[in-house]
């Protein structure tokens, strides 16, 4: 089987669960109770215009209508206008995207950076060192998002006024617009001062939620290295009279392939844990978004940022299966041949 129709087969098995998804988000907003257009003009509004505005936002069709209507418009690639300002969703959804992409990939470093560091340590050192590793992937791994963000916030932001506790930049500061990412264009643009805002603004949300990320990250890692340690290469280099922390290093690189995966996992799983920790920490991106049109219910933007999550994931498990393809020649030779 060749590379691309391995893509597009998974893309293919990918529908079923896609279609699913939709269908669930579409019913659920429809028996929420309320109305979207008087959420959006007010109960005191004259019925006359409520009902102009239902109209022409195709609410008075049949449900089923009104379903056909959305999932056409989701393959032909129109996600719809919102309630709320009359823009196309996906204009609102790319406005917000990249601040969801910065802090998704800061966090995403740190709790790469501290699984591995902490996983490294519990396999070198064993015994207490080990067991407060273990202690610390389950307390991570609990923590409750909006609380631990609070925390950090009243810690660093209020007490000892480190850090900014809200916002991506100070305003007044916002770089040239190139990428959309604050830090990125920042440094394209050689403007320091909102390159050193954009990365203070960072710093507590990505902490926070890289820290509850890094949990899975290091408990994974950590069980993967001592396995890895009880293999016979391992012996072999042992009885060759190597050094510890070369033994270690080879184990490291053996049980980083099986982490792959969970990376991947971890970097969709980021996305979801963006939600709460974009409204802790009043961060401009899709997650705010969707809380915000939630409570208006606006369905076409509810819809569309579900939707393009949904193919976020979708391609992240993508590009996760082909590099594990790319690291491990035993998978190549079971999906080539």
């Amino acid at each position: 089987m060749s590379p691309l129709r391995y893509i597009l087969l998974r893309l293919a098995l990918a529908l079923p669960t896609m279609l699913i998804l939709l269908t669930v988000v579409f019913l659920i907003l429809r028996v929420i109770p309320g109305n979207p257009i008087e959420a959006m003009v007010g109960q005191k509004a004259p019925p006359e215009y409520i009902q102009q505005l239902m109209e022409q936002a195709g609410l008075n069709k049949p449900l089923y209508v009104q379903y056909l209507d959305y999932i056409r418009g989701v393959f032909t690639g129109d996600l719809g206008r919102s309630f709320i300002d009359n823009r196309p969703v996906i204009a609102d959804i790319m406005d917000r995207f990249p601040a969801t992409v910065e802090l998704a990939v800061f966090s995403f470093l740190v709790s790469i950076a501290i699984g591995h560091a902490l996983a490294f340590l519990a396999a070198y050192f064993r015994r207490g060192v080990d067991e407060a590793v273990r202690l610390y992937a389950i307390i991570a791994y609990i923590l409750f998002i909006p609380f631990f963000g609070l925390a950090l916030q009243l810690i660093f932001g209020v007490y000892l006024r480190w850090l900014p506790i809200g916002g991506r930049i100070t305003p007044g500061l916002e770089p040239p617009h190139i990428t959309g990412l604050y830090v990125v264009d920042a440094a394209i643009s050689g403007d320091w001062p909102a390159l050193v805002s954009a990365l203070k603004h960072l710093a507590l949300p990505s902490i926070t939620l890289g820290i509850v990320i890094s949990g899975v990250f290091t408990r994974f890692i950590r069980n993967n290295m001592v396995k890895t340690l009880e293999e016979d290469f391992i012996t072999t280099y042992r009885a060759a009279g190597l050094p510890r922390w070369r033994v270690l290093m080879r184990a490291y690189r053996a049980a980083l392939v099986p982490t792959i995966t969970m990376m991947g996992l971890q970097l969709a799983l980021l996305l979801q844990g963006a939600v709460l920790t974009e409204t802790t920490f009043s961060w401009p991106g899709l997650g705010t978004l969707l809380l915000e049109r939630i409570q208006y219910l606006d369905y076409p933007t509810v819809q569309g940022v579900v939707i393009f999550y949904v193919l976020i994931v979708v391609f992240i498990n993508i590009a996760v299966d082909l590099v594990n393809l790319a690291v491990d020649p035993r998978l190549r030779r079971g999906i080539w041949q």
